[in-house]
């Protein structure tokens, strides 16, 4: 007779589910939207968690037909609603709502705007902290369905954006603001540490420095692909001409096109990437260091910066230098679209001054894209001369590396204990 085994086992625990509900909807606020609603039918615990995770994303979303496009529309009204409804007469907090949409033509984009409208609406009224919208369309995509491909989406940036004071970050790609300057008259982001604009179409300048002025505590901004309209009057406004973010740490812009960038407004800023257009020329005039960059304001110094990544940085390296007394490291790079560049480096003639932070300050320096030319080691050698604190210099070459560090190595060294790092 056969004697039955008696499991010894502990039974399954479930740990997770007896966490507190609030470290649950943190848990859940990393998923996105679709991800944490799924998890209702893990038990009864979990049913109606999601309704109180104060992040709404959906990410990575493509819309290939109209099909697909009403589901997702619907899919982020029932989420909304449920939310609502789930309340029990009041609201829950949104603290963030990020939206990153491709559409296959721009028909289905069109479609669409409405009902994005229509929820960013409805979340900044929950106290939005944190908002993200890219739309993006697709035009490569293969649909035989009717659609006019001609037709360009470019949406307008939803008004009741510009009047969310809980936002704490703000990242827009792909807007525009044509016909849009009277609303930017007394915008006020009172809370806005972050700042990300990429592809924003017909902003001016006088448009952008009333946007900085509404956000007095911003702490990195970043501008991507932009190209600002002209009003270079604007900038002699007294108002524009002293203004400064009295906060910002870290600024980021790149791949931008005006001929009167605010830089004076960046000047408090700790690590910046800029391009050397926006701090030493204009109109195709390369302005020395100590003279004014244009008729309306001198030349800004960076009284704060300690990282600075520079592009088109090779020609204007010593003028920028100036202009940052206590820089502590340096990152160079070629600007791609520039051309004539190499007749640019070999026309280079060494300056008659050395910045203050290659004598105080400089602990490392990286050039990036170095070529084997003789012209390029120029900047390379001026470096190394004058860098009395310079702890390592570091070459990224697109030439052969061991021909440019010996003709590095031979180079005399202001500082003793300079490596020098070639790949």
């Amino acid at each position: 007779m056969s004697r039955r085994r008696i499991s010894t086992a502990a039974p399954a625990v479930d740990n997770i589910s007896s966490l507190p509900e609030v470290i649950l909807c943190h848990i859940l606020s990393f998923l996105p939207t679709k991800e944490a609603v799924a998890t209702s039918i893990l038990s009864k615990r979990w049913t109606h968690l999601w309704h109180s995770v104060d992040t709404i994303n959906f990410t990575d979303i493509q819309i290939h037909r109209s099909k697909s496009n009403y589901t997702f529309n619907e899919s982020v009204y029932s989420v909304l609603v449920s939310r609502d409804a789930a309340a029990a007469g009041g609201s829950h907090l949104i603290s963030s709502l990020c939206l990153k949409i491709s559409y296959s033509n721009h028909r289905l984009a069109h479609l669409s705007l409405p009902n994005i409208i229509k929820w960013i609406n409805l979340v900044v009224q929950r106290k939005l902290k944190h908002l993200l919208l890219h739309l993006d369309v697709n035009d490569d995509f293969d649909e035989n369905d009717g659609d006019d491909a001609d037709e360009y989406f470019i949406p307008k940036i939803p008004a009741s954006v510009l009047t969310c004071k809980t936002l704490v970050s703000l990242d827009l790609n792909r807007f525009a603001t044509e016909d849009f300057s009277d609303s930017f008259i007394g915008i006020e982001f009172p809370s806005l540490k972050t700042l990300v604009l990429k592809d924003i179409r017909c902003l001016t300048v006088r448009e952008f420095m009333v946007l900085l002025f509404g956000c007095p505590i911003l702490e990195y901004l970043q501008l991507r692909e932009m190209c600002f309209h002209g009003e270079e009057d604007s900038l002699s406004i007294p108002e524009f001409k002293s203004f400064t973010l009295p906060k910002l740490i870290t600024a980021h812009i790149r791949n931008c096109c005006c001929s009167c960038f605010p830089v004076k407004a960046l000047s408090n800023s700790e690590s910046l990437c800029i391009e050397t257009l926006f701090l030493n020329k204009k109109d195709g005039i390369v302005y020395q260091v100590n003279q004014p960059q244009c008729r309306y304001e001198e030349v800004t110094i960076f009284h704060n910066l300690t990282q600075l990544k520079l592009y088109d940085g090779f020609n204007l390296a010593p003028q920028v230098l100036q202009q940052c007394p206590k820089l502590q490291n340096l990152d160079l790079y070629r600007y791609e679209s520039v051309e004539n560049e190499e007749d640019d480096q070999e026309n280079w003639v060494e300056p008659g001054f050395v910045p203050q932070c290659l004598l105080s300050s400089l602990i490392t320096c990286t050039i990036h894209d170095l070529s084997d030319l003789p012209s390029d080691f120029l900047l390379a050698k001026y470096i190394l001369r004058n860098a009395k604190i310079l702890q390592t210099m570091t070459i990224c070459s697109n030439g052969e590396p061991s021909e440019i560090e010996r003709k590095l190595l031979s180079c005399p060294k202001a500082s003793a204990t300079c490596r020098l790092l070639v790949s």
